[in-house]
């Protein structure tokens, strides 16, 4: 008579279990962010997470994998909310490159800004992603498709625009972008000991920046 295998249920983690794993990725995320990649070490990361390092390899695998899970698990919140906000322009109708440039950019600034420390080491982990081609797949999955939908619709509106030209603009911006966000000390450091921390007022002076560098490749004839 044949016998049927009976497969073993498989348990769902423990309240415990998760809270361990957000822990983990928590601390992970601190510490590349501060060490990059290369400099934060499983030790580093265990020692701010408080567990074990065999703990952190459980919950997170290999090095390279727990930065991979790092940047995968806000890159969906972001992507929606971008996505979103696009959407509401042109549901508006009337945007211009103004526009889309603070739809594209303000989810991650706002957050970035916020006081909340884990959404400041995220945007510094986006920068580091972005400076470096080993970490092309990572980009190329989790924020090159909202970035080549926002060239998509630069383009649909200025079809007379190199789209390289589109490209580039957007790549000086995004670089512009993770700059303020991971050197916004420089500003005061610049403008005097006097000066009052404005972070509205820091991301209001980079979309203007951004949208006069990019309104200089659209071609308006088109």
């Amino acid at each position: 008579m044949a016998q049927h295998a009976v497969k073993e249920r498989k348990r769902a983690p423990s309240q415990r279990s998760i809270a361990a794993r957000e822990r983990i990725l928590d601390a992970a995320e601190l510490v590349f962010a501060e060490q990059g990649f290369d400099g934060a070490s499983i030790r580093d990361i265990a020692e701010r997470a408080q567990v074990q390092k065999a703990n952190v390899n459980f919950h997170g695998g290999p090095k390279d994998e727990l930065f991979e899970r790092i940047v995968a698990r806000r890159a969906s919140e972001l992507s929606l909310e971008r996505r979103e906000a696009i959407s509401r322009l042109e549901e508006r109708g009337d945007w211009d490159a103004a526009d889309l440039m603070s739809a594209f950019m303000r989810p991650l600034l706002t957050r970035a800004f916020s006081n909340d420390p884990k959404w400041l080491a995220y945007a510094r982990i986006v920068a580091i992603v972005s400076a470096d081609a080993r970490w092309h797949a990572l980009a190329k999955t989790h924020f090159d498709p909202v970035a080549s939908l926002v060239v998509q619709k630069l383009c649909t509106k200025y079809p007379k625009t190199d789209p390289a030209n589109v490209a580039g603009a957007l790549v000086f911006s995004v670089s512009s972008m993770l700059a303020l966000c991971t050197s916004e000390w420089r500003i005061g450091a610049l403008s005097g000991p006097d000066q009052a921390r404005n972070p509205e007022g820091a991301i209001r002076n980079l979309l203007q920046f951004c949208y006069a560098g990019l309104a200089g490749v659209l071609d308006p004839s088109g």
